[in-house]
């Protein structure tokens, strides 16, 4: 392998858990992003920050260049299907500094911590694909490619934060278990809609669920799709599927306009991930690489944004002490796996019961839905958990949810 390029720190993929990452390092380091995208390309959905990760974007110093173009929500409206209101959940109660919703369009979110990573002096190589990584006692050394041409580079950190398919994870053979989430989505962008600048929405049936959350100049929305139902709904027509969404929040008629093909609507089957070890001797794993996590609590994004907060810091001293193995980056992990793997269990928990077609978990859902909007108690401990600060329910907790 010919090396054309020495670095201090190489991450393959330039998403936002990769851009953050780059972002803490560039300014004391020579940083290198391998990514395989020719450049941003404009999404088809939202992203909703919470209070862990508006926290991390603190700690990186990237948070007054992200809340600009974002939407500010604190109260989520959770509704039947039928327009009876379940539960006006009001993330302000929670006695946190970053007591909201920031929902915004990841491919801006991605534009802001690019221009950010430059001016830091970080160096992003697009177009270029990772394929190869061998770790050496000094150094890492990886291949990749550009159109025909086959590339290496030189490191003494490599991170993997490619996402649940990860190259780099395969690469360095770390055992790994991943399947495919039983609750598929449809993610998509309509126009504005005034009425969700106070309260975002969420409506609920059994077998359903549809998220309205404002974003600047625009609506998200998610709908809960079963899974092998996607080609029986296309089958419909668009058409069809708009109404379906009208009839559920009528407001949403006029900003559904801007949805004129299917080509508008990003089709997604989440996986889960779980990996033994997050590290070894100069390598590191972050986000969905080494965690995805079912979507029902909106965590993937804000748990890769603590990721690179804590191995940002971790990676400064393995430079200070100039080590590089495995047991110090381990610190890394240690002060992350316990709240991912809360995080997922909570989530494949809520897909149960709030996406289910099954009866009676359906009517469980619903009770908690309930029981939580009307303690102010229970409300603040579900939002603690949900917005990434906490990591476990007491028993005592888990009990008053139910009884």
């Amino acid at each position: 392998m010919t090396i054309t390029g020495f670095y201090d720190i190489a991450i393959v993929g330039g998403g936002v858990g990769g851009l953050a990452l780059g972002c803490a390092l560039a300014e004391k380091h020579h940083v290198l992003i391998i990514e395989a995208r020719p450049g941003i390309v404009p999404s088809k959905r939202g992203l909703s920050l919470q209070a862990n990760g508006l926290e991390a974007l603190q700690k990186l110093d990237l948070l007054d260049r992200v809340t600009p173009i974002g939407g500010k929500t604190s109260h989520v409206a959770c509704y039947e299907i039928d327009g009876t209101l379940l539960a006006d959940l009001d993330y302000s109660i929670l006695d946190h500094p970053y007591n909201y919703l920031l929902t915004l369009v990841p491919s801006e979110l991605e534009r802001v911590l690019r221009n950010e990573f430059s001016r830091r002096g970080g160096e992003i190589q697009e177009s270029t694909s990772f394929k190869e990584v061998v770790l050496h006692h000094d150094s890492v050394k990886l291949r990749a490619q550009r159109n025909a041409s086959s590339l290496g580079f030189s490191a003494s950190i490599i991170v993997g934060a490619d996402g649940e398919n990860s190259r780099v994870r395969n690469g360095l053979r770390l055992p790994t278990k991943i399947r495919e989430c039983p609750d598929h989505f449809l993610f998509m962008l309509a126009g504005p809609l005034d009425v969700l600048q106070e309260k975002a929405r969420q409506y609920f049936g059994r077998g359903k669920m549809v998220g309205f959350f404002p974003v600047p100049e625009g609506t998200y929305i998610f709908y809960y799709l079963p899974t092998g139902r996607i080609n029986d709904l296309r089958a419909r027509g668009l058409d069809r599927f708009k109404t379906d969404l009208t009839n559920i929040m009528p407001e949403i008629s006029g900003p559904l306009d801007s949805l004129t093909s299917w080509d508008d609507i990003v089709y997604v089957a989440p996986k889960r991930v779980g990996v033994r070890h997050w590290v070894t001797d100069r390598a590191a794993l972050l986000g969905d690489a080494v965690h995805a996590v079912d979507p029902s609590w909106a965590q993937g994004a804000n748990m890769t944004l603590q990721d690179a907060s804590v191995l940002a810091n971790t990676i400064e001293r393995c430079f200070q002490s100039s080590d590089f193995s495995a047991n110090r980056m381990k610190a890394y992990e240690n002060a992350r796996r316990k709240q991912t793997t809360f995080v997922q269990r909570q989530s494949d928990r809520t897909a149960r019961l709030t996406t289910t077609e099954n009866r009676f978990n359906y009517w469980l859902g619903k009770r908690i839905i309930r029981k939580t909007g009307r303690n102010k108690t229970l409300m603040r401990t579900a939002l603690k958990a949900s917005a990434g600060l906490s990591d476990h329910f007491s028993i005592r907790e888990q009990l008053r949810f139910i009884i």
